[in-house]
């Protein structure tokens, strides 16, 4: 795992916009409670939850894994006779779903940035709080399923119908012909 170095900029950033968050720099990490108030469609949302993170890149991606410490949102999943996947937790644990790795370059296209990712975090928080609060998505989540999420991405844009390819010839182990990739863009409605 490559590390994420904070730069004093990083670090005055975090401490003056997120004074409950701690930068530990011995152990590179961020701890603590991240408070946030947000409006979405003229709906104000505060929230309050306790996050910890290493600042190394996950597997395959350049983003670190964050852990929602408190069990708050699996709580609400429970409470609402939800799957962990449908409040974007990856584990009981409390690890957050975040991005569809593919995206990751198109959200961070300068890779990581500690202001673009807490920004990501606090728009996270909303969703789920919204959720939450008014049993409704504010706007439309990603799919938690790796491959609705990369036929949703390949509906979007047109860029990530390479990776859908590489995926399906993956599952059927042969390259698919230009005709049969088609044909599987129509029946999907990605054309």
């Amino acid at each position: 795992m490559e590390q994420i170095k904070l730069n004093k900029e990083d670090i005055d950033f975090l401490r003056k916009e997120y004074p409950e968050l701690d930068y530990n720099e011995t152990n590179n990490t961020i701890s603590g409670n991240l408070c946030f108030c947000r409006s979405y469609d003229e709906k104000k949302i505060c929230g309050k939850y306790a996050v910890e993170f290493k600042l190394e890149h996950g597997d395959n991606s350049i983003l670190p894994k964050v852990r929602e410490t408190k069990g708050k949102i699996l709580n609400i999943a429970k409470r609402k006779n939800k799957l962990r996947a449908d409040v974007h937790l990856n584990s009981h644990d409390g690890e957050l779903c975040l991005i569809f790795p593919l995206k990751e370059k198109e959200f961070y296209p300068n890779g990581f940035e500690l202001k673009r990712f807490l920004n990501h975090l606090e728009e996270h928080f909303y969703w789920i709080t919204y959720f939450d609060r008014y049993n409704e998505k504010p706007w439309e989540d990603e799919p938690h399923n790796g491959m609705e999420a990369l036929i949703k991405s390949a509906k979007e844009n047109k860029v990530y119908r390479k990776n859908l390819k590489a995926v399906l010839e993956s599952l059927v182990y042969r390259k698919l012909t230009r005709s049969e990739f088609r044909h599987y863009l129509k029946e999907n409605k990605l054309l």
